[in-house]
């Protein structure tokens, strides 16, 4: 191939021959041009994206953190609360504070939030251990408030007796409460009372044994029916004193406390069912059922 220039004004020409190979790399360098220049060309027209994309996230993040703050310190200052009310009823009336199967009721007072926090994730974390803390100290005033009760409504005549001795004192109520074994919420369908093992557990009204036996979650159980559909059971316990088709006397003792089935110490898991639905306890140790 030859390529011949002519100059304009003086009427020269130059020609010269060019081979395949240099026009092949003729070809190679305009195309690499060409893609260079497309590619300047995109990053050029989307320049300002990565800016308003860092800024926005940082920016929501920043709300994040002060919003989270706000509810940290919200929190601390209930917790300071449940836990100063519930340390002077308890020390005012000697009714012990659970450890709530064992658990940590955490009576030294709020986790602090760090002076300078630094990541949404950080004081995620702590919320989530207030909620925690929230949650433990609102099952020990629950506890105090059932003991209070009993021991309040414990010089009348009630529907039926305390299952336990005066000794034992009552360490999860019923309805929803913190599993010791899980750490989640969790329903719980009776009232349990901690004490001693072999400490007594006795009848809380007169009726005739249902059954006396093993249970995967009770352990070793008693039911006790006595009649218009009224059954009371007792689990956890280490032995049994009756057996199946027994009648019972209001008060009479029927087996010792232990801590048998799905139980992370000695105590008395105690229901009360109407018709198979479980019931309050409290409403009828107390005479409010």
């Amino acid at each position: 191939m030859h390529v011949i220039l002519m100059s304009e004004g003086q009427g020269r020409t130059v020609s010269f021959g060019l081979g395949a190979r240099h026009i092949a790399l003729f070809a190679g360098v305009l195309a690499v041009a060409v893609l260079a220049a497309a590619f300047l060309g995109f990053q050029y027209a989307a320049g300002g994206a990565p800016v308003q994309t860092i800024l926005v996230p940082a920016s929501a993040s920043g709300r994040q953190v002060d919003q989270l703050a706000t509810r940290v310190g919200e929190l601390q200052a209930r917790l300071a609360r449940l836990t100063a009310i519930g340390e002077r009823v308890a020390g005012k009336t000697g009714v012990p504070l659970p450890e709530a199967g064992g658990r940590d009721p955490g009576r030294g007072g709020p986790l602090l939030a760090p002076e300078r926090p630094t990541t949404t994730a950080d004081l995620a974390a702590l919320l989530d251990r207030l909620t925690e803390q929230m949650d433990l100290a609102s099952d020990h005033l629950l506890v105090l408030d059932a003991e209070l009760l009993l021991r309040q409504a414990s010089q009348g005549k009630l529907p039926m007796d305390r299952p336990v001795a005066e000794s034992s004192y009552v360490s999860s109520v019923f309805g929803t409460r913190i599993d010791p074994f899980t750490g989640q919420r969790a329903r719980h369908d009776g009232l349990d009372f901690a004490d001693n093992l072999g400490a007594p557990i006795l009848a809380a009204e007169s009726g005739v044994v249902l059954t006396a036996t093993s249970h995967p979650q009770f352990g070793n159980e008693v039911e006790i029916d006595h009649g218009n559909g009224l059954v009371t059971r007792y689990g956890h316990t280490s032995r049994l004193l009756v057996k199946k088709g027994d009648l019972v006397k209001r008060g009479q003792k029927i087996a010792e406390m232990g801590s048998t089935g799905r139980s992370t110490g000695p105590h008395l898991h105690f229901e009360v069912l109407r018709n198979g639905v479980p019931q309050n306890p409290i409403g009828y140790l107390s005479g409010r059922s």
